[in-house]
């Protein structure tokens, strides 16, 4: 992990803003279950910039800020894993799948995150709140899922790739 210092503090408060504003304001809902939003991308950049236990505290600041205050549904704690998950799993497969900047690696990282934190754990936590089958949910959210998990691919490389590397 890089040094958390007064940069970075910044830097992932920035980006928590981003992903509040992005997930709370800038969403269509679809059905209380089913979303479109791109806070995602906000975390994953931390993640891949900063390392996993910053990502991971920038997924968890702006779950619970954006949710505790703008949320319309209210907050639900089991609900603020996902964006731990988006936080910390880029910047582990980053030394494995990011060799090189290029589309397709930054494509598979988003897919394998959103797979596990978007498609999985939060379909999971879903089911249980709202007493729905699982795979009955999982059905329904996962071709928006995907669909969102390829648009951010596209837009978190577009970004990467322009950031300066010394950030």
């Amino acid at each position: 992990m890089k040094k958390i210092s007064t940069k970075n503090l910044v830097l992932m408060a920035l980006l928590a803003a981003v992903s509040i504003v992005l997930t709370r304001f800038l969403v269509i809902y679809l059905t209380n279950t089913i979303r479109v939003s791109f806070g995602g991308i906000p975390i994953i950049l931390a993640s891949l910039l900063l390392g996993p236990v910053a990502g991971g505290i920038t997924g968890a600041i702006a779950d619970v800020l954006g949710a505790s205050l703008f949320s319309p549904f209210g907050y639900y704690p089991p609900l603020t894993l996902p964006p731990v998950i988006v936080g910390i799993l880029p910047a582990l497969l980053k030394p494995w799948l990011l060799k090189e900047v290029r589309y397709w690696r930054i494509l598979v990282i988003v897919l394998i995150t959103d797979l596990v934190a978007q498609i999985g754990v939060t379909t999971y936590l879903l089911a249980g709140m709202y007493g729905t089958g699982f795979f009955e949910l999982l059905v329904v959210r996962f071709p928006v899922a995907l669909a969102i998990a390829v648009v951010e691919s596209i837009l978190v490389y577009g970004l990467y790739k322009r950031l300066p590397s010394r950030l």
